[in-house]
């Protein structure tokens, strides 16, 4: 079975989950394809509104006053933000492809198609929020040295081979979940959880196609009720 293949999960004739890469082409071209190919009524996306936004803008924080920020006493949560935001577009400059690119994808693929979108994620703010207030001092501690301190140099499984595996970005969320388990289980678990949760909502509305992260495919499908 093709990888594309592995990463489509028909939960019935009507919610189709599509597992993609944040920072892959042939994700791009396999979200396009499955919204042209078929034709959902609906389009998911592993979106909120705050990380749409940061996609369509992603220089929208720099433009934020930083003393607002730093007196709301997120100075934290922006710390965090940008060394997530900034080990993704390293990998991106490695595969030559744009984070989060599949995902405006869906949203244009849509759009042209006169398909309406549903953002179904959990806000970003309040994932990260919770996330850090799990984590004791050297949970943040770790989890800071891995994303600003990783050696580049270091000889890595080829960036397209790693992304587009369902396997191995599992692999990869799980191993995050070792360096930082109370931030894995709000990252991962919790948010499977509320993914599952808003497609339930939406199954009613005809054909979804669902569009989320190949490291939640599985997550998701479970807490579907369906065997992984």
């Amino acid at each position: 079975m093709g990888e594309s293949q592995k990463n489509i999960v028909d939960i019935d004739d009507s919610l189709r989950l599509v597992g993609t890469a944040h920072i892959s082409s042939a994700s791009v071209e396999l979200v396009r394809q499955q919204i042209e190919e078929w034709k959902p009524d609906l389009v998911a996306i592993e979106l909120c509104e705050s990380r749409k936004a940061a996609l369509l803008e992603p220089d929208a924080l720099d433009n934020e006053d930083l003393l607002k920020i730093l007196n709301e006493g997120r100075s934290h949560m922006i710390l965090l933000q940008s060394a997530l935001a900034a080990e993704q577009r390293r990998m991106g400059i490695a595969s030559g492809e744009k984070p989060g690119a599949e995902l405006l994808a869906a949203i244009e693929a849509a759009d042209e198609e006169g398909i309406p979108v549903e953002l179904i994620d959990r806000d970003v703010v309040i994932t990260l929020r919770r996330a850090w207030s799990k984590m004791g001092f050297r949970e943040k501690f770790r989890v800071l040295d891995a994303l600003l301190w990783q050696d580049d140099d270091e000889e890595d499984a080829s960036v397209e081979e790693l992304l587009e595996d369902s396997d191995m970005m599992s692999n990869l969320m799980e191993e995050a979940r070792e360096v930082a388990p109370a931030a894995g289980s709000v990252l991962i678990d919790e948010r499977d959880a509320f993914l599952a949760g808003r497609l339930q909502q939406i199954r009613g509305k005809g054909k979804v196609l669902a569009v989320v992260g190949a490291g939640h495919l599985s997550g998701v499908q479970h807490q579907l009720g369906e065997p992984a």
